[in-house]
Protein backbone atom coordinates (compact mmCIF):
# COMPACT_ATOMS: atom_id res chain seq x y z
CA UNK A 1 0.00 0.00 0.00
CA UNK A 2 1.60 3.55 -0.97
CA UNK A 3 2.50 5.88 2.16
CA UNK A 4 -0.02 8.57 0.75
CA UNK A 5 -2.86 6.25 1.38
CA UNK A 6 -2.26 5.92 5.33
CA UNK A 7 -0.70 9.29 6.51
CA UNK A 8 -3.50 10.33 7.91
CA UNK A 9 -4.33 12.78 4.74
CA UNK A 10 -7.41 14.81 4.01
CA UNK A 11 -8.57 12.96 1.23
CA UNK A 12 -12.38 12.88 -0.18
CA UNK A 13 -14.52 16.20 0.00
CA UNK A 14 -16.13 15.33 2.84
CA UNK A 15 -13.31 15.40 4.85
CA UNK A 16 -11.93 18.67 3.81
CA UNK A 17 -15.45 20.24 4.22
CA UNK A 18 -15.34 18.96 8.02
CA UNK A 19 -11.87 20.26 8.45
CA UNK A 20 -12.77 23.87 7.24
CA UNK A 21 -15.64 23.83 9.92
CA UNK A 22 -13.65 22.79 12.48
CA UNK A 23 -11.25 26.01 11.47
CA UNK A 24 -14.43 28.32 11.28
CA UNK A 25 -13.62 28.97 7.58
CA UNK A 26 -16.99 30.16 5.99
CA UNK A 27 -18.04 28.73 2.24
CA UNK A 28 -20.55 29.53 -0.10
CA UNK A 29 -23.34 26.91 -0.78
CA UNK A 30 -22.22 27.64 -4.19
CA UNK A 31 -18.31 27.09 -2.89
CA UNK A 32 -18.81 23.65 -1.06
CA UNK A 33 -21.01 22.36 -3.90
CA UNK A 34 -18.28 23.13 -6.40
CA UNK A 35 -15.89 20.90 -3.86
CA UNK A 36 -17.65 18.31 -3.85
CA UNK A 37 -18.58 18.00 -7.55
CA UNK A 38 -14.62 18.71 -8.64
CA UNK A 39 -14.00 15.72 -6.30
CA UNK A 40 -15.98 13.41 -7.96
CA UNK A 41 -14.27 13.76 -11.18
CA UNK A 42 -10.38 14.85 -9.69
CA UNK A 43 -9.91 13.61 -6.50
CA UNK A 44 -8.69 15.75 -3.98
CA UNK A 45 -5.38 15.11 -1.32
CA UNK A 46 -4.14 17.32 0.75
CA UNK A 47 -1.28 16.43 3.28
CA UNK A 48 -1.93 17.96 6.75
CA UNK A 49 1.47 19.66 6.52
CA UNK A 50 0.37 21.25 3.74
CA UNK A 51 -3.25 21.94 4.28
CA UNK A 52 -1.53 24.10 7.93
CA UNK A 53 0.17 26.69 5.67
CA UNK A 54 -3.00 27.61 3.81
CA UNK A 55 -3.75 31.81 5.27
CA UNK A 56 -7.92 31.27 5.23
CA UNK A 57 -7.81 34.99 5.85
CA UNK A 58 -6.50 35.37 2.11
CA UNK A 59 -9.26 34.18 -0.51
CA UNK A 60 -6.13 34.26 -2.99
CA UNK A 61 -3.91 32.47 -0.51
CA UNK A 62 -1.14 30.66 -3.25
CA UNK A 63 -1.01 27.44 -0.70
CA UNK A 64 -4.81 27.31 -0.94
CA UNK A 65 -5.43 28.12 -4.87
CA UNK A 66 -2.70 24.92 -5.33
CA UNK A 67 -4.86 21.92 -3.33
CA UNK A 68 -8.31 23.22 -2.88
CA UNK A 69 -10.32 22.22 -5.64
CA UNK A 70 -11.96 24.79 -7.61
CA UNK A 71 -15.03 24.77 -9.61
CA UNK A 72 -13.38 26.32 -12.33
CA UNK A 73 -11.77 22.71 -13.43
CA UNK A 74 -15.11 21.00 -14.37
CA UNK A 75 -15.11 24.10 -17.60
CA UNK A 76 -14.89 22.41 -21.09
CA UNK A 77 -12.25 24.95 -22.47
CA UNK A 78 -11.26 25.01 -26.04
CA UNK A 79 -7.37 23.50 -26.90
CA UNK A 80 -7.10 22.04 -23.95
CA UNK A 81 -7.38 18.06 -22.81
CA UNK A 82 -7.16 14.83 -21.11
CA UNK A 83 -3.02 14.30 -22.21
CA UNK A 84 -2.20 17.08 -24.38
CA UNK A 85 1.56 15.83 -24.51
CA UNK A 86 0.39 12.92 -25.50
CA UNK A 87 2.31 10.83 -22.99
CA UNK A 88 0.33 7.68 -23.61
CA UNK A 89 1.40 7.12 -27.46
CA UNK A 90 5.22 6.71 -25.94
CA UNK A 91 4.29 4.18 -23.87
CA UNK A 92 6.53 1.21 -24.72
CA UNK A 93 5.76 -1.29 -22.42
CA UNK A 94 3.53 -0.48 -19.81
CA UNK A 95 4.28 2.63 -17.31
CA UNK A 96 7.47 3.51 -19.51
CA UNK A 97 7.54 6.37 -21.31
CA UNK A 98 10.17 6.92 -24.29
CA UNK A 99 9.41 9.97 -25.33
CA UNK A 100 13.01 11.10 -25.84
CA UNK A 101 15.78 9.29 -27.46
CA UNK A 102 18.46 9.20 -24.56
CA UNK A 103 15.59 9.20 -21.45
CA UNK A 104 12.88 7.38 -20.67
CA UNK A 105 10.54 7.82 -17.90
CA UNK A 106 9.16 5.49 -15.34
CA UNK A 107 5.43 5.95 -14.18
CA UNK A 108 5.87 4.16 -10.57
CA UNK A 109 2.97 5.60 -8.23
CA UNK A 110 -0.33 7.12 -8.92
CA UNK A 111 -0.83 8.48 -5.84
CA UNK A 112 0.64 11.69 -4.34
CA UNK A 113 0.96 13.55 -0.86
CA UNK A 114 -1.01 16.49 -2.54
CA UNK A 115 -2.70 16.31 -5.53
CA UNK A 116 -2.31 20.22 -7.12
CA UNK A 117 -4.65 21.36 -9.11
CA UNK A 118 -2.79 22.18 -12.20
CA UNK A 119 -1.44 18.52 -12.42
CA UNK A 120 -0.24 17.81 -15.58
CA UNK A 121 -1.31 14.52 -15.42
CA UNK A 122 -4.96 14.94 -13.69
CA UNK A 123 -6.88 13.38 -16.38
CA UNK A 124 -4.39 10.55 -17.05
CA UNK A 125 -1.83 8.76 -14.38
CA UNK A 126 -3.41 10.34 -11.22
CA UNK A 127 -6.91 8.12 -12.05
CA UNK A 128 -5.57 4.97 -13.64
CA UNK A 129 -4.61 1.92 -12.76
CA UNK A 130 -1.72 1.35 -10.45
CA UNK A 131 1.91 0.45 -11.36
CA UNK A 132 2.94 -3.00 -9.40
CA UNK A 133 6.63 -4.64 -9.13
CA UNK A 134 5.40 -7.13 -11.91
CA UNK A 135 5.81 -4.15 -14.51
CA UNK A 136 9.77 -3.69 -14.03
CA UNK A 137 10.70 -6.71 -15.94
CA UNK A 138 8.98 -5.37 -19.11
CA UNK A 139 10.78 -2.06 -18.81
CA UNK A 140 14.13 -3.65 -17.78
CA UNK A 141 14.13 -5.36 -20.73
CA UNK A 142 12.99 -2.95 -22.83
CA UNK A 143 15.76 -0.53 -21.81
CA UNK A 144 17.91 -3.21 -21.89
CA UNK A 145 17.33 -3.57 -26.12
CA UNK A 146 17.48 0.58 -26.40
CA UNK A 147 20.60 1.33 -25.23
CA UNK A 148 20.66 4.57 -26.26
CA UNK A 149 18.71 5.37 -22.93
CA UNK A 150 21.04 6.46 -20.60
CA UNK A 151 19.31 8.48 -18.11
CA UNK A 152 15.66 7.22 -16.07
CA UNK A 153 13.12 9.55 -14.45
CA UNK A 154 11.16 7.56 -11.70
CA UNK A 155 8.10 9.68 -11.41
CA UNK A 156 4.21 9.19 -11.13
CA UNK A 157 2.20 10.21 -9.15
CA UNK A 158 5.23 10.72 -6.72
CA UNK A 159 7.61 7.55 -6.30
CA UNK A 160 8.39 8.87 -2.74
CA UNK A 161 4.90 8.03 -1.76
CA UNK A 162 5.38 3.92 -2.39
CA UNK A 163 6.57 1.69 0.75
CA UNK A 164 10.77 2.23 0.70
CA UNK A 165 11.44 -1.39 -0.35
CA UNK A 166 9.27 -1.11 -3.21
CA UNK A 167 10.84 2.00 -4.06
CA UNK A 168 14.07 0.76 -3.65
CA UNK A 169 13.22 -2.54 -6.02
CA UNK A 170 12.52 0.33 -8.57
CA UNK A 171 15.67 1.84 -8.25
CA UNK A 172 18.03 -1.08 -7.62
CA UNK A 173 16.26 -2.61 -11.31
CA UNK A 174 17.43 0.21 -13.18
CA UNK A 175 20.75 0.95 -11.75
CA UNK A 176 21.56 -2.77 -12.45
CA UNK A 177 21.30 -2.22 -16.31
CA UNK A 178 24.79 -0.98 -17.53
CA UNK A 179 23.72 1.46 -20.23
CA UNK A 180 21.85 3.54 -17.54
CA UNK A 181 24.03 6.17 -16.09
CA UNK A 182 21.95 8.56 -14.18
CA UNK A 183 18.78 8.57 -12.47
CA UNK A 184 16.01 10.76 -11.54
CA UNK A 185 13.34 10.80 -9.35
CA UNK A 186 10.65 13.49 -9.75
CA UNK A 187 8.79 14.46 -6.53
CA UNK A 188 6.70 17.35 -4.68
CA UNK A 189 7.24 15.93 -1.01
CA UNK A 190 10.15 18.99 -0.15
CA UNK A 191 6.67 21.25 -1.12
CA UNK A 192 4.10 19.09 0.16
CA UNK A 193 5.00 17.01 2.91
CA UNK A 194 9.21 17.45 3.60
CA UNK A 195 8.71 15.18 6.89
CA UNK A 196 8.24 12.54 4.72
CA UNK A 197 11.90 12.83 3.59
CA UNK A 198 13.74 10.87 6.76
CA UNK A 199 17.09 9.34 6.96
CA UNK A 200 16.08 5.88 5.81
CA UNK A 201 14.80 7.51 2.96
CA UNK A 202 18.18 9.13 2.08
CA UNK A 203 20.68 6.37 3.60
CA UNK A 204 18.77 4.16 0.64
CA UNK A 205 18.81 6.43 -2.03
CA UNK A 206 22.64 7.04 -1.05
CA UNK A 207 23.49 3.67 -2.52
CA UNK A 208 22.10 4.29 -6.11
CA UNK A 209 24.49 7.57 -7.48
CA UNK A 210 24.85 8.68 -9.28
CA UNK A 211 20.80 10.10 -8.66
CA UNK A 212 19.54 13.54 -8.83
CA UNK A 213 16.00 14.58 -7.41
CA UNK A 214 14.13 17.06 -8.92
CA UNK A 215 11.23 18.71 -7.48
CA UNK A 216 8.61 21.64 -7.64
CA UNK A 217 8.18 24.63 -5.34
CA UNK A 218 5.70 27.12 -6.96
CA UNK A 219 5.88 29.85 -4.33
CA UNK A 220 7.67 31.46 -1.57
CA UNK A 221 5.56 30.25 1.39
CA UNK A 222 6.31 26.87 0.30
CA UNK A 223 9.71 27.31 1.07
CA UNK A 224 9.44 26.48 4.75
CA UNK A 225 12.12 25.40 7.75
CA UNK A 226 10.54 22.19 7.01
CA UNK A 227 11.48 22.15 3.55
CA UNK A 228 15.01 23.18 4.00
CA UNK A 229 15.58 20.40 6.62
CA UNK A 230 14.39 17.82 4.41
CA UNK A 231 16.60 18.98 1.72
CA UNK A 232 19.96 19.08 3.55
CA UNK A 233 18.88 15.39 4.61
CA UNK A 234 19.35 15.11 0.92
CA UNK A 235 22.13 17.25 0.24
CA UNK A 236 24.28 14.94 3.15
CA UNK A 237 23.70 12.25 1.11
CA UNK A 238 25.42 13.70 -2.20
CA UNK A 239 21.99 13.96 -3.57
CA UNK A 240 21.75 17.32 -6.15
CA UNK A 241 18.59 19.11 -6.16
CA UNK A 242 17.32 20.30 -8.60
CA UNK A 243 12.92 22.92 -9.03
CA UNK A 244 11.02 22.87 -11.67
CA UNK A 245 8.36 25.37 -11.08
CA UNK A 246 4.94 26.08 -13.42
CA UNK A 247 3.72 29.26 -14.38
CA UNK A 248 0.64 29.77 -12.51
CA UNK A 249 -1.91 32.80 -12.73
CA UNK A 250 -2.37 34.72 -9.61
CA UNK A 251 0.18 32.57 -7.91
CA UNK A 252 3.58 33.30 -9.19
CA UNK A 253 3.22 35.54 -12.74
CA UNK A 254 5.06 38.65 -11.01
CA UNK A 255 8.42 38.98 -10.99
CA UNK A 256 8.83 39.90 -7.13
CA UNK A 257 7.38 36.48 -6.18
CA UNK A 258 9.82 34.41 -8.40
CA UNK A 259 12.48 36.63 -7.17
CA UNK A 260 11.63 35.99 -3.52
CA UNK A 261 11.03 32.21 -5.00
CA UNK A 262 13.87 31.53 -6.39
CA UNK A 263 16.45 33.29 -3.70
CA UNK A 264 15.06 31.26 -0.98
CA UNK A 265 15.51 28.18 -3.17
CA UNK A 266 18.90 28.59 -3.82
CA UNK A 267 19.58 29.52 0.02
CA UNK A 268 18.63 25.95 0.63
CA UNK A 269 20.68 24.94 -2.16
CA UNK A 270 17.25 23.77 -4.03
CA UNK A 271 18.83 25.36 -7.91
CA UNK A 272 16.06 26.44 -9.96
CA UNK A 273 16.03 24.40 -13.34
CA UNK A 274 12.96 25.18 -15.00
CA UNK A 275 9.69 27.43 -15.11
CA UNK A 276 7.12 25.59 -17.09
CA UNK A 277 4.67 27.23 -19.39
CA UNK A 278 1.37 25.87 -17.41
CA UNK A 279 0.11 22.92 -19.78
CA UNK A 280 -2.80 22.39 -21.60
CA UNK A 281 -4.58 20.45 -19.46
CA UNK A 282 -8.05 19.43 -19.35
CA UNK A 283 -9.03 21.19 -15.99
CA UNK A 284 -6.40 23.75 -15.39
CA UNK A 285 -7.36 26.63 -17.47
CA UNK A 286 -7.79 29.35 -14.71
CA UNK A 287 -3.92 28.68 -14.43
CA UNK A 288 -2.72 29.44 -17.60
CA UNK A 289 -0.75 32.63 -19.04
CA UNK A 290 0.10 33.55 -22.02
CA UNK A 291 3.83 32.42 -22.85
CA UNK A 292 4.97 36.23 -23.23
CA UNK A 293 4.45 36.27 -19.84
CA UNK A 294 7.09 33.91 -19.28
CA UNK A 295 9.61 35.11 -21.67
CA UNK A 296 9.41 38.75 -20.00
CA UNK A 297 9.46 37.30 -16.28
CA UNK A 298 12.91 35.43 -17.32
CA UNK A 299 14.02 39.00 -18.66
CA UNK A 300 13.13 40.39 -15.84
CA UNK A 301 15.23 37.64 -13.46
CA UNK A 302 18.29 38.21 -15.20
CA UNK A 303 18.75 41.96 -13.95
CA UNK A 304 17.65 40.72 -10.57
CA UNK A 305 19.64 37.49 -9.77
CA UNK A 306 22.42 35.45 -9.96
CA UNK A 307 22.70 33.41 -13.10
CA UNK A 308 22.45 29.92 -11.68
CA UNK A 309 19.05 31.18 -9.88
CA UNK A 310 17.39 32.37 -13.16
CA UNK A 311 15.67 29.00 -14.64
CA UNK A 312 15.30 27.92 -18.17
CA UNK A 313 11.48 28.89 -19.70
CA UNK A 314 9.98 26.15 -20.94
CA UNK A 315 6.91 25.45 -23.17
CA UNK A 316 6.29 21.20 -23.76
CA UNK A 317 5.35 21.71 -27.03
CA UNK A 318 2.89 19.41 -29.01
CA UNK A 319 3.82 16.31 -27.98
CA UNK A 320 3.81 14.36 -30.90
CA UNK A 321 6.09 17.07 -32.89
CA UNK A 322 7.92 18.33 -30.19
CA UNK A 323 8.33 18.22 -27.09
CA UNK A 324 10.28 20.67 -24.06
CA UNK A 325 11.60 23.90 -26.32
CA UNK A 326 13.37 26.66 -24.02
CA UNK A 327 11.65 29.87 -25.04
CA UNK A 328 13.80 33.38 -24.93
CA UNK A 329 12.96 36.27 -27.08
CA UNK A 330 15.32 35.15 -30.16
CA UNK A 331 13.59 31.42 -29.88
CA UNK A 332 10.32 32.49 -31.79
CA UNK A 333 10.92 32.76 -35.19
CA UNK A 334 7.23 33.64 -36.41
CA UNK A 335 3.71 34.20 -34.11
CA UNK A 336 0.48 34.15 -35.65
CA UNK A 337 -2.86 33.83 -33.98
CA UNK A 338 -3.00 30.03 -34.06
CA UNK A 339 0.65 28.89 -33.62
CA UNK A 340 4.03 30.03 -32.62
CA UNK A 341 6.71 28.48 -34.96
CA UNK A 342 10.26 27.91 -32.44
CA UNK A 343 13.68 27.23 -32.71
CA UNK A 344 14.47 23.95 -31.04
CA UNK A 345 17.36 22.77 -29.46
CA UNK A 346 19.28 22.17 -32.90
CA UNK A 347 20.10 24.51 -35.66
CA UNK A 348 17.62 22.21 -38.03
CA UNK A 349 14.75 21.80 -35.38
CA UNK A 350 11.93 23.92 -35.56
CA UNK A 351 8.63 23.30 -33.47
CA UNK A 352 4.88 24.25 -33.84
CA UNK A 353 3.22 25.51 -30.49
CA UNK A 354 -0.59 25.47 -31.22
CA UNK A 355 -1.79 28.42 -29.25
Amino acid sequence: MDKAVSSGMIDSAEQLLERLREKEVLLSPLEEAYIRETDKKYRLRISEYYFNLIDWDDPECPIRMQCIPDGAELEDISGYSEDPLHEKDYEAVPFLIHKYRSRAAFMCSNFCYMHCRHCTRKNTVMNEEICTKDALPAALEYIKEHTEINDILITGGDPLSLPLETLEYYIAGFRSVPSVNTIRIGTRVLAADPGQITDELCDMLEKYHPLWLFTQFNHPKEVTKEAAEAANRLLRRGIPLGNQSVLLKGINDDADTLVELYTKLIGIRVRPYYLYLCDRVLGTAHFATDYTVGVELIEALRYRLPGYAVPKFIIDADGKHGGKVTIERNHVLKETSDYLLLQGDSEDSVTKFYR
